[in-house]
């Protein structure tokens, strides 16, 4: 019967890393006031796009909001008198697409909600937070002695999950932390399969990833509790930032970069391939590797964050750039791009805000150098990536000494799961590699289709100014002939024709235009 019909809840097919591009293409005065539209893309595909009509007043109030950010914007200011003038709103129009192209350009206030919002209104109104909160308090209504303390904000940059206060009576002094996240585009397990690796990663045991206090699952998301973390992620050390801060206010411009010593370095790096090529072996899609997914123990100790990232579908931060590379099309060689860029920002104490590098700064030691060219430069990128044994093997993370830190690995760490749920994370992984092919494929289709555009253009533009350079010439040839040359038929043009006459001899003042045939000759040749 339909009443005992099981509910169908959809997962969230909307990528919020996908790039946003928006173009300001007129404006229009509705009641005295000058209105804007633009026209909004999202991804490479030309069609996905709409339209959005704001005022000046809405850019005022989206610049307001990434004021916590502290970068400087440059929104063009009030003008009181004269800003109906067309000179003007064609002048304001060309500041304010520099601006929005500004801010959908920097990663940190492209991902706030206001940026979102002003951008994509249908998708993005919805009160998050709000919904986050009643999905928590129904997860763990469940779980005798867990309770809700209260909402942390926006202290991460990822729009869709939520950080909150919550308390086990058990043990009441200990601070923890949960997050919600609702289910991505890459999410292929149902329910009870979810469950099940939940399970498995409640026992978890491993030196280098942070464990798990409680993992829940519903229809509509993931909730994970972890002890809170005083010391804050790595991105936090870098940045000089207090873990509990807005991530706009932490991350947007800090006061002052911290990069890592050499020998932090080398330590962390290792300690990070190591966790890898573990989650590796076990079949866990991870893929979210970044600095703010890394927590400090203390200097010679760090542990990953959000290992579950991968099963719960969401898209990975540094999406957008390896998806713009053919090679980097697997798990491990996302993994490879993004402990790239970790390392990237380790040495130089601030995050690469493009898809490659090819020059890295001198204060960059000869050994590290290598490895960041091995991942990060064109030729890598257009090439393959080394794999993680590769890189475990180079000479710079085995020349330093680590004291051992994970010699004992195989022997601590712990994680298992049955036949089955292996194979649903190779059906996973797979799943996640074939939808970021399909998303690979066009790209590279939408940039031929670019070029192409762009070389019909401006072959077009070389006509054009081809003909009309032709077009003057032939009218100075005829403005330098003598009289003589130019009198036709015994008639002088100096003489005015009468409307009777039959001469075919051009009036004053008049230039005769080329004949039909040496047009078609010229644009032969063009």
């Amino acid at each position: 019967m339909a009443i005992f019909e099981k509910k169908i809840v959809e997962k969230v097919t909307l990528d919020d890393t996908e790039t946003i591009t928006c173009v300001i293409e007129n404006s229009q005065t509705i009641n005295g006031h000058t209105e804007y539209a633009l026209r909004v893309q999202r991804g490479p595909i030309r069609s996905n796009c709409w339209r959005v009509y704001r005022r000046y007043n809405d850019f005022i109030s989206l610049h307001n909001h990434l004021q916590t950010s502290c970068i400087s914007l440059p929104l063009p200011p009030k003008k009181l008198i004269g800003n109906m003038s067309r000179d003007f709103i064609a002048e304001r129009q060309a500041a304010l697409q520099n601006y929005i192209n500004i801010v959908l350009m920097n990663p940190i206030l492209a991902s706030s909600l206001a940026t979102k919002k002003f951008v994509d209104p249908d998708n993005y109104s919805t009160p998050f937070q709000e919904v986050a909160l009643q999905h928590v308090s129904l997860a763990l209504r469940g779980e005798v002695g867990w309770e809700v303390m209260g909402p942390l904000g926006d202290i991460g940059w990822r729009l869709r999950k939520h950080y909150f206060q919550v308390r086990n009576r058990s043990n009441p002094k200990d601070e923890l932390l949960a997050s919600w996240v609702e289910y991505g585009p890459d999410k292929y397990l149902d329910e009870k399969d979810l469950q099940l690796v939940f399970k498995s990663l409640l026992q978890l045991k491993h030196p280098n990833i942070y464990p798990f206090e409680l993992c829940l699952c519903t229809e509509v998301g993931g909730l994970t509790v972890r002890k809170f973390g005083k010391n804050g992620s790595l991105r936090d050390l870098l940045c000089g930032a207090k873990p509990k801060q807005s991530f706009l206010k932490k991350y947007g411009n800090p006061k002052g970069h911290k990069p890592l010593t050499e020998r932090q370095i080398i330590i962390f790096s290792r300690q990070i391939l190591e966790t890898l090529s573990f989650l590796h072996e076990k079949g866990v899609p991870y893929g979210h590797l970044h600095t703010g997914n890394i927590f400090i123990e203390n200097d010679d100790t760090i542990k990953l964050l959000d290992i579950e990232n991968g099963v719960l579908g969401v898209p990975s931060f540094y999406r957008p750039y390896f998806v713009q590379h053919k090679k980097i099309s697997t798990l491990e060689s996302i993994d490879v791009y993004s402990f790239g860029h970790t390392l990237f920002e380790m040495v130089f104490g601030r995050p690469l805000h493009e898809s490659v590098c090819d020059n890295f700064p001198n204060e960059c030691s000869p050994l590290i150098k290598s490895v960041l060219d091995s991942i990060l430069s064109s030729e890598a990128c257009r090439n393959g990536l080394p794999t993680i044994n590769n890189l475990l093997s180079h000479k710079c993370f085995t020349a330093l000494n680590t004291n051992n830190v994970s010699s004992n690995h195989e022997q601590r760490a712990h994680l298992k799961f049955s036949t089955a749920i292996k194979e649903k994370l190779k059906y996973v992984s797979s799943k996640i590699e074939e939808r970021l092919k399909d998303e690979q494929k066009l790209v590279r289709s939408q940039k031929r289709i670019a070029r192409v555009q762009e070389m019909m253009s401006t072959e077009e533009e070389k006509k054009k100014r081809r003909h009309k350079k032709h077009e003057s010439k032939e009218i100075e040839t005829k403005e330098q002939l003598p009289k003589e040359q130019l009198t036709l038929n015994g008639v002088s043009p100096d003489r005015s024709e009468s409307v009777n006459s039959g001469s075919t001899a051009t009036s004053i003042g008049t230039v005769t235009p080329p004949s039909s045939s040496g047009l078609q000759v010229m644009d032969f040749r063009c």
